[in-house]
């Protein structure tokens, strides 16, 4: 992994990397990921109006539901349980394409043809993760925290221009930032760490297995002890 990030920071300072490459992984991260992840936030919004909806309506806090529901979604779970869903999407992808590249000995004929793996295959990965999961994440937040309305508007009768008011007073710039922070740090590790395995992968198909299983377990535990830094740190 030092070796990759090394390798991008020079590829960075040359501003070089395949254009072409990017937008095509960028393509693959959305099309793979958007939709289980928007899936993910709904079902996490319906959960919170299910169990918190009817403890505020009852105590006359309904509307406040809005506030909690989008400070819950763009400060942990969205950035958190979307990044594990891409990286079990778009990090296990990333394990398995390159894995079988390393194991039939293409990355080695790169080498041979003097083309910089980094630049040709880190690069446009790395940067597509790390602009296009925010983009995703937050996509889905968003739909989180209207679900969560629709669920306690349909069991409590609440009106959306008071939930709505309760997120404009309330929710601050920062508390987005720290959403979009999230999720680019957390896109970048799930990449980085693919690579990190894919490439020093050694043997045949079963290897390719694990290194897609180990993919996702390191993401996971990854992301989890970065989000608790990270948050310690905003705080």
């Amino acid at each position: 992994m030092v070796e990759l990030i090394i390798g991008l920071i020079l590829c960075f300072l040359k501003l070089k990397f395949s254009l072409k490459s990017f937008f095509e992984q960028s393509i693959i991260l959305v099309l793979n990921s958007l939709t289980p992840v928007i899936v993910i936030g709904v079902a996490l919004g319906i959960v919170i109006g299910v169990q918190m909806g009817p403890e505020f309506v009852a105590h006359g806090l309904g509307n406040k539901l809005g506030i909690i529901s989008a400070l819950t979604m763009s400060r942990e779970l969205m950035p958190v349980i979307g990044s594990l869903m891409i990286a079990t999407q778009f990090g296990t992808g990333i394990a398995a394409e390159v894995a079988n590249m390393k194991i039939s000995e293409q990355i080695d004929a790169l080498k041979v043809f003097k083309v910089d793996h980094i630049e040709y295959l880190v690069m446009p990965r790395f940067m597509s993760a790390v602009i296009f999961c925010p983009i995703i994440i937050w996509i889905s937040a968003v739909v989180a925290v209207l679900s969560t309305f629709i669920t306690v508007y349909i069991n409590h009768g609440i009106r959306l221009q008071g939930y709505l008011n309760s997120i404009w007073d309330y929710l601050k710039l920062k508390d987005i930032y720290l959403c979009l922070i999230k999720s680019s740090v957390f896109g970048a590790l799930i990449v980085l760490i693919a690579l990190s395995i894919s490439l020093s992968v050694r043997g045949g198909a079963k290897e390719v297995g694990k290194a897609t299983t180990q993919t996702v377990i390191t993401s996971f535990i990854f992301i989890v002890l970065v989000d608790f830094l990270i948050t310690m740190i905003y705080l």
